[in-house]
Formats: structure tokens, C-alpha cells, sequence
């Protein structure tokens, strides 16, 4: 074989060889991992609450005339009902066996029942309804150990149960809805 050759032998000795070791270094490289949307969208946490606005009033029960029933807003814990019938008493709580919140939006159905006043979307006796939940890693979630909270627009359900009928309605509740719209600071 004469020089010529040999250099292409040579070459063709080395592609191969490289070829080879690069697939090799790829087989042993480590499978990517993944990590879930929901941890990337989240973000970092902060230490303001998500900041949250809904486009009509938070809500009150209309035509009834014994239960009555409001959203107010927790600023730093969403929001809570205030809840009477007022056959029984004129302080929140009186005559009425509980409160439902349902959230609802993009892969989102956050429900919770809320059975003594206050009546906080999260839970919890502070009459201010406390602080929104947080991870381990700080960042806010729907109810204690919920999913994270995203920005988004959300459908809001809010259901009061009285001990009795309303007078004016014959339901022993009422009930309203709303959409808000939470960002993250």
C-alpha cells in the first residue's frame, strides 16, 4: 500500500474510532431529567401573596330574606364568607351549618368546606383568615398542601347552608359565583 493510502486507511481508522467514542460518551451521559411544568411555572418564591381581582362585586346572596351571606376579601389569605341566618342571631355563624368554596380554572378544582366562622377560604379561626399556604419551598398552593398557584383565571363557586329554609326562597342556602383573575408578584 503506498503513502496515499495509508493516510486514508489511517483517517478512516480515526473517524471510525471517534465515532465510536462519542457514541459510547452518549450512551453512558445520564437520561435528562425532567422537571414538572408546574415547578418551572411557579417561579420563585415571594413573599407578597398572589395578587388577585375579580370583575364583579365578590358576591352576596340576593332575594333571600333570612340567610344572609358576603365575600369579603382576605388580603393576604384570598378571601372569606360572612354568614348568618338572621331568624337566629345577627353574628357570623349564626344558624348556618357551613360554607363550600370551589375554585376552579386551568387544571385547577380547589374545594373547600368551611363548617364554624369565620368562613376562610383556606380554613383556619384568625378573623382575618391567616396567611395563604405555602410549600416547604415557600411558594403558594391551593389549601395546605394543594397544588401551586398559577396566574390565571379562575371560576369561583361559593355555597352557604343554613339550619333552616329561607323564608322567601324555601332553600336552606343560597349561592353565588364569580371570576377572578390571580397573577403572581
Amino acid at each position: 500500500m503506498n503513502k496515499m493510502g495509508r493516510i486514508t486507511v489511517g483517517l478512516l481508522a480515526l473517524i471510525v474510532l471517534a465515532t465510536a467514542v462519542a457514541a459510547c460518551g452518549q450512551a453512558a451521559a445520564p437520561a435528562p431529567t425532567t422537571t414538572p411544568p408546574e415547578a418551572i411555572a411557579a417561579g420563585p418564591a415571594s413573599d407578597r401573596p398572589p395578587d388577585v381581582d375579580n370583575d364583579a362585586p365578590a358576591g352576596e346572596c340576593q332575594d333571600t330574606t333570612n340567610i344572609l351571606s358576603r365575600v369579603d376579601r382576605a388580603p393576604n389569605a384570598l378571601f372569606r364568607a360572612v354568614a348568618l341566618d338572621n331568624r337566629v342571631g345577627g353574628n357570623d355563624g349564626d344558624g348556618i351549618v357551613g360554607v363550600r368554596f370551589t375554585v376552579t380554572g386551568d387544571n385547577l378544582s380547589f374545594v373547600k368546606d368551611e363548617l364554624t366562622a369565620p368562613y376562610c377560604a383556606f380554613g383556619g379561626n384568625e378573623p382575618d383568615c391567616g396567611v395563604w399556604p405555602r410549600d416547604e419551598a415557600g411558594r403558594y398552593t391551593w389549601g395546605a398542601g394543594g397544588s401551586l398557584v398559577q396566574p390565571g383565571r379562575f371560576h369561583v363557586m361559593v355555597e352557604v347552608v343554613a339550619g333552616q329554609p329561607d323564608s322567601a326562597t324555601g332553600r336552606a342556602g343560597c349561592d353565588w359565583e364569580f371570576d377572578m383573575q390571580v397573577s403572581m408578584p
